[in-house]
């Protein structure tokens, strides 16, 4: 038999990516890392706004030269304006630049024995009894024994494999402005179906300005610059990064023979905000544990392999199935009905509530508890019967 180069392959350098190799490698395995730019954490695509709890949950201390802000609450604003504040007073936040954050993941992943290559690109894999063949752009290849997909979004791999697709994905665009009178220690989310049907629009202040952002079913530069316009009439765009924003939650299957998808490459991100990096990272850190215990047990099948799925399921399952009924709630309400919602969260405890129980991350505790009050659930209720096709608000107004 033909000797395998490697015991895992790790497709994608994202957080995702990094670490499933930093995990792989500490527990001892021989990892190569396929990155198909040039430089590690560019295209940057993520607003870059990450819980402190979330990365205290990954075990990661982010060094001082990766963070350019840090947040203690949010602004929540309606359609028509009606708004409210949840905080605390510690950090709930850091604004990170991706880019730098990127790098030092990579950099923990090397430290720890993986070995990152740069513009090498996977077009293709094919499985075989002793391992996975891994071909790249320009004709090289490399082998292994076990290939975890963490390529992003487009997860192209992942289809490959023979997995499911994903779903809920929103077109998104993001400025990066100047000149703009922000609240440093909030964010703000605003939401409306004229504004950002499917979505919401966002503002996070950094240390030179602030990220304004927006995704939406439709048109969401469009709708973003007309945001802008009004909220910051005179801002000063310095950047544009567009990208793409899950919303559906994981696919049904993050696993098959030989294979194992983490990251935005199986929809482990969170339907309510698009964010990913805590939850992707918590899946990619059991994938690097299945893993290990799968070249120890030489065993690569999806029968084993399904306790990747099993573990991330247990820790992260329930969450995912409470944010994306939120985001079906959400996606379903006219404006008139989300400013009777905020009214009703604010007369009646929702924001109380959302204070005492909210985690970035791990919102299943608020929401049910939001459920739970039975006026704002009566609003709710009475929003659902009542609701106006969202679908007739998608056009951008002029």
């Amino acid at each position: 038999m033909e000797a395998l180069n490697w015991d895992v392959a790790v497709v994608g350098c994202g957080p995702a990516g990094s670490l499933a190799a930093l995990e792989s490698s500490i527990r001892g395995l021989n990892v190569i890392v396929l990155e198909e730019h040039g430089k590690v954490g560019e295209p940057d695509h993520c607003a870059g706004l990450v819980s402190v709890t979330g990365l205290k949950r990954l075990g990661l201390r982010v060094p001082e030269e990766c963070v350019l802000n840090r947040v203690y609450g949010a602004r929540f604003y309606s359609p028509s304006g009606v708004s409210f504040s949840v905080s605390r007073r510690s950090v709930q936040a850091l604004v990170i630049d991706r880019r730098m954050f990127d790098r030092w993941l990579a950099s923990l992943a090397q430290s720890a024995g993986a070995h990152l290559t740069l513009k090498r690109k996977v077009t293709s894999f094919v499985r075989s009894l002793d391992g996975v063949h891994v071909h790249v752009k320009g004709g090289g290849e490399e082998k292994c024994k076990l290939l975890i997909d963490a390529e992003g979004c487009r997860a192209r791999l992942a289809k490959m494999a023979g997995l499911p697709p994903r779903r809920g994905r929103r077109p998104a665009v993001r400025f990066e402005v100047r000149g703009v009178d922000v609240d440093p220690d909030f964010v703000e989310l605003h939401f409306g179906g004229r504004l950002a049907p499917g979505f919401f629009a966002w503002v996070i202040p950094t240390d030179e300005g602030a990220r304004v952002g927006l995704a939406a079913r439709s048109h969401p530069r469009k709708r973003l610059a007309k945001f802008l316009s009004t909220r910051f009439p005179r801002a000063k765009v310095s950047r544009t990064v567009a990208g793409v924003v899950l919303t559906n939650g994981p696919v049904k299957r993050t696993f098959t023979d030989r294979f194992m998808a983490v990251g935005d490459a199986a929809g482990q991100v969170k339907p309510t905000t698009g964010g990913g990096v805590v939850t992707g990272g918590i899946c990619s850190r059991i994938a690097g544990q299945v893993a290990s215990e799968a070249l120890q047990e030489e065993r690569f099948s999806s029968g084993f392999l399904k306790r990747y799925q099993q573990r991330w399921e247990k820790i992260l399952g329930k969450e995912f199935s409470y944010m994306k009924l939120a985001r079906r709630v959400l996606n379903r309400l006219s404006d008139h009905a989300l400013d009777s919602l905020f009214k009703a969260l604010i007369e009646h405890g929702g924001t109380e509530t959302m204070e005492a129980y909210g985690d970035m991350d791990f919102e299943s505790a608020a929401i049910k508890k939001l459920i739970a009050n039975p006026k704002i659930l009566v609003k709710l209720a009475l929003a659902l019967l009542t609701l106006a096709n969202p679908e007739k608000s998608a056009a951008p107004t002029a």
